[in-house]
């Protein structure tokens, strides 16, 4: 995603952790962040996004009794041969990762990739996507503002998800599989992953209000009401699954879009954290999930400048984390640029992550 005019397309390097809580919890654990992997494989360094990862659940034994307290993303883990698959699982073991996320095609390649995270103790976080209605046409890729092309959302099939859903977790439950977590669909609120936002767009974040009267908003809304009856079919064969009834649902992960200057540069779209899971409890969102997924790219702030700590602290709490929700928050990205090529030359960003280790510990 993009914040403050970067594009994460190499992906990031740092920590990962996944800690369970929440902002009223009491009694939550505290897990201990893993420091960054030693990866010796420039093509994998090159395709593997390693960031930190906080989960807020209302239950944290449903993801601590799955192991799944630290570990990374793997980007398009499916698209590597399976070479290149086991030299990362063996990469995840040894840096001590408990979990991954990650996409997976339902083939027999990934099926054994999955198998052989959980035989190894990492578990497996999918991110499977929906199906569409056939001819759905995608809306072009701009290279000006590196938006890739996307589907509409509100051209999603729920009968065609289902069918698919049914077969991936047939074969999930016939191979002894239990996930750690399925989130469903990737940054829905805005341009880069949703073809129902038009490019170029006002470059803004749409409100609540904008969802019921602006003309643009309004179709993203038909999309998020289409993605509700998508999250249903998935859960109905969750449900109905032999192993996997527990695995929670996480909503996607939605980008933390606010509206900032580098949307009003770009002139992209999206529907802001609060307002996008707002209108989604408002149609039914929390019968369908156990948690709402999260990503947010924070800047870097320079030591001393407290009037940008103020702002960044601001819109965590607001925009990001706002309190008050029915369901806990899975932070399933997020992370800081950086172009270093050594320790010594990456201290800035390993005091930004300390800064933000911080602030998800007093969120407990």
């Amino acid at each position: 995603m993009r914040l403050a005019g970067f594009r994460f397309g190499a992906y990031l390097w740092g920590v990962f952790g996944e800690m369970l809580m929440r902002r009223t919890m009491s009694g939550a654990r505290i897990v201990k962040l893993l420091q960054m992997p030693s990866v010796t494989s420039l093509r994998v360094i090159a395709r593997m996004a390693f960031v930190v990862v906080v989960s807020l659940v209302a239950r944290p034994d449903l993801v601590w009794a799955l192991g799944c307290n630290a570990g990374v993303n793997v980007n398009s883990f499916q698209n590597f041969s399976a070479a290149e698959q086991e030299a990362i699982v063996q990469q995840l073991v040894t840096s001590g990762a408990h979990c991954v996320r990650t996409s997976l095609r339902p083939d027999d390649k990934d099926i054994h990739l999955a198998k052989e995270l959980q035989d190894k103790g990492v578990g497996l976080v999918l991110v499977p996507g929906a199906e569409f209605l056939p001819g759905t046409q995608a809306r072009p890729a701009d290279a000006k503002r590196n938006m890739r092309s996307a589907l509409p959302l509100s051209a999603a099939d729920p009968e065609r998800s289902r069918v698919s859903y049914q077969s991936l977790f047939d074969k999930l439950d016939a191979n002894g599989i239990v996930l750690a977590g399925v989130e469903l669909g990737n940054e829905i609120n805005w341009t880069d992953f949703n073809g129902d936002f038009p490019i170029p767009g006002k470059g803004k974040a749409f409100t609540v209000e904008d969802l019921a009267r602006d003309p643009e908003a309004q179709q993203v809304a038909r999309g998020f009401l289409q993605y509700l009856k998508v999250l249903a079919a998935l859960k109905e064969v969750r449900d109905h699954s032999k192993l996997n009834r527990q695995t929670p649902i996480i909503s996607a992960g939605m980008a933390g879009v606010t509206g900032g200057a580098w949307q009003q540069k770009l002139g992209v779209d999206g529907v802001s954290i609060p307002a996008t899971y707002a209108f989604m409890r408002a149609h039914g969102l929390d019968k369908l999930v156990d948690g709402y997924g999260v990503h947010y790219y924070p800047p870097e702030v320079k030591p001393g400048d407290k009037a940008a700590a103020a702002q960044r602290l601001s819109v965590l709490n607001s925009d990001i984390f706002p309190p008050g929700n029915s369901k806990p928050y899975w932070l399933t990205e997020w992370g800081f640029s950086s172009i270093a090529t050594s320790s010594d030359q990456d201290q800035s960003r390993a005091g930004s992550v300390t800064e933000m280790r911080a602030y998800f510990h007093g969120l407990f």
